[in-house]
């Protein structure tokens, strides 16, 4: 098993920001060095990780999406 794994592939997409946080975004670039997706994608990541109503909707959606609608078999 490799220890550098293959980083995972890049999607362009479009957002508009308000001017504090655009303006947010490039300081904090700045000042860390990184581009502005590396920021985002990070800032993204842990900030939806550590929502917990957001984990436990993708938990139960998680769990109800293991069949599709239609496709269980009755008991």
């Amino acid at each position: 098993m490799a220890l550098v794994k293959k980083p995972p592939e890049s999607v362009s997409r479009t957002f508009k920001l308000d001017q504090p946080v655009s303006e947010l975004l490039d300081e904090y670039c700045r000042f860390v060095e990184c581009t502005p997706d590396y920021v985002t994608n990070f800032t993204l990541r842990k900030t939806l990780a550590r929502d917990p109503d957001f984990k436990k909707w993708k938990t139960i959606r998680n769990g109800a999406g293991k069949a599709a609608p239609g496709t269980q078999r009755p008991s």
